[in-house]
């Protein structure tokens, strides 16, 4: 009998392989909660670009990411110019920024 396996590209075979031989490969499975106890991952032949089991594991590093991108602090009560200053939509408003000064709009209340 003959598998599916068989029939793939050397290049592909050679990127199966090491993935099955317990090194640690880059797919979905890495950051997933359910890595340690998974059966796809003992089954599996592949990497793993899709799975209904799938839930981020909220603590689990990515191998190679050193520095992490820093996010911009969002204030609470930032100071808004212009029409924005006294309008009740400014905090659910997509033109409505503390950086920029709206004279003109549609959508003052």
């Amino acid at each position: 009998m003959q598998y599916l396996s068989d029939y793939r590209p050397k290049l592909f075979k050679d990127m199966f392989d090491k993935n099955t031989k317990g090194e640690e490969s880059k797919d979905l499975c890495v950051t997933c909660r359910y890595h340690s106890s998974c059966i796809y991952i003992r089954n599996g032949e592949g990497p793993v670009h899709f799975c209904e089991e799938f839930e981020v594991h909220p603590y689990r590093h990515i191998i190679g990411c050193s520095n992490p991108v820093e996010s911009k602090e969002i204030e609470e009560n930032p100071v808004y110019g212009g029409l924005c200053k006294n309008c009740d939509n400014r905090k659910t408003c997509m033109n409505a920024s503390p950086d920029r000064i709206i004279w003109h709009c549609e959508e003052y209340v």
